[in-house]
């Protein structure tokens, strides 16, 4: 289970079969999932429990969570309870993740279930560019799956996400096939950004392969490799922003691009300044941005293109203060993660992959708004793991 429950979630089943979605397929694997946490054998420990659940990132996520249910209070109850309905998805996910990461041995298979379940979403989109479905031909042939990454920019955010625990398990693993298995992921996350033409995506990638070069590498060889993987990189950028003009052009350009999100970013500062307590409500920017700042016609009903800028805006100060506490949250307990101390179990590499998500995430984030997307909860499930099974690790209580 600790493998199916996060594979599953990334597959996303109640959309891949759209069939599937009045049964709640999610739902109904989150409670069996929750069920067989507490089976005889399988049982979190208490006093890992009480590590987990009384960490600063969990409880300031849960904050977070709440505030976007209650910043549609002057809609009325029947609109926070769909809110609720919304947002409670990412509490139970992190709530049955956590209670199925048991030891590294159930941490490991967790994160291997993240990694495929995303190569799943990755290389749908890649199949969907090669026989050109007619999804992808309307949206002029860039790469994108379906779900919460049906766009082209969102797509990238679940290769952002993947991509370093797929680099760090490498070091964990002796079978052939295992590692072919994360080449191929990472692979598949390079190919899928440059066929999304995602810019943002492009950027945040280059930053997270600088990084894990940086992170797992010493002396004159990390100096060697950086520099050419910033050559790489820089190159890549560059035929990527000449591609997505090509592709947008006569229609659509750089400049274009800029002027929408400097309007938007505008329009999230002049909302936020409006209503600094609770917002306009979650989601809902997109929907009232135009009535506090001058946006061009083709912007109206646009997200705000900046995570923090989104949040600000759709739930003001308190949405944001506990968004941000909960990234220093995991931040705090990430920042000191390197390989030092490795003892091959996955722990050491799980924490270090979520020490360069986070921060290819937070770069990613500003050219985007995604506050509900997977990847930052996830940084809350892994850095409340990794620091609290090392801790007690070292302490001698967990084998």
């Amino acid at each position: 289970m600790e493998f199916i429950y996060p594979f599953l979630n990334y597959l996303q089943p109640g959309i891949f079969w759209p069939e599937l979605a009045v049964y709640k397929p999610m739902l109904l694997i989150s409670l069996v999932a929750g069920i067989a946490s507490m089976r005889r054998g399988r049982k979190l420990e208490a006093h890992l429990a009480a590590q987990y659940f009384r960490q600063p990132a969990f409880f300031w996520m849960c904050c977070f969570l709440m505030v976007e249910t209650i910043s549609v209070y002057y809609s009325g109850v029947l609109t926070m309870l769909e809110k609720f309905q919304f947002w409670d998805v990412f509490a139970i996910f992190a709530v049955i993740s956590l209670l199925l990461i048991r030891d590294a041995t159930a941490l490991r298979r967790y994160i291997w279930g993240t990694i495929l379940g995303s190569a799943f979403v990755i290389y749908y989109a890649i199949y969907a560019v090669i026989v050109r479905t007619p999804y992808i031909v309307y949206q002029g042939g860039r790469a994108g799956a379906y779900g919460m990454y049906a766009n082209q920019n969102d797509y990238s955010f679940i290769i952002i996400m993947a991509l370093p625990f797929a680099y760090l398990y490498l070091r964990t693993c002796r079978s052939f096939w295992q590692k072919l298995i994360l080449l191929s992921v990472i692979v598949g996350g390079v190919v899928g950004v440059m066929l999304s033409l995602s810019r943002g995506g492009i950027l945040a990638l280059v930053l997270e392969f600088l990084l894990l070069v940086g992170v797992t590498m010493r002396g004159g060889r990390r100096v060697l490799v950086l520099g050419v993987m910033a050559t790489l990189g820089a190159g890549a950028a560059i035929h990527l922003f000449a591609a997505r003009a090509a592709n947008e052009a006569g229609y659509y350009t750089l400049k274009d691009s800029e002027d929408t999100r400097f309007q938007l970013w505008h329009a999230a500062v002049a909302v936020f300044e409006a209503h600094p307590i609770l917002g306009v409500g979650s989601d809902r920017f997109a929907e009232f941005a135009y009535q506090y700042a001058p946006i061009s016609r083709d912007d109206k009903g646009k997200v705000a293109h900046n995570t923090y800028l989104e949040v600000a805006a759709d739930t003001g100060i308190l949405g944001l203060g506990s968004f941000l506490l909960m990234l220093k949250a995991i931040w705090k307990s990430v920042k000191d993660a390197s390989l030092e101390g490795s003892t091959g179990d996955g722990i050491v590499e799980a924490r270090l992959a979520a020490k360069v998500m986070f921060l290819g995430l937070l770069f990613r984030a500003g050219f985007d708004a995604k506050e509900a997307d997977w990847s930052f909860y996830l940084l809350v499930i892994v850095s409340i793991a990794t620091s609290s099974l090392l801790r007690l690790t070292k302490s001698g209580s967990v084998a």
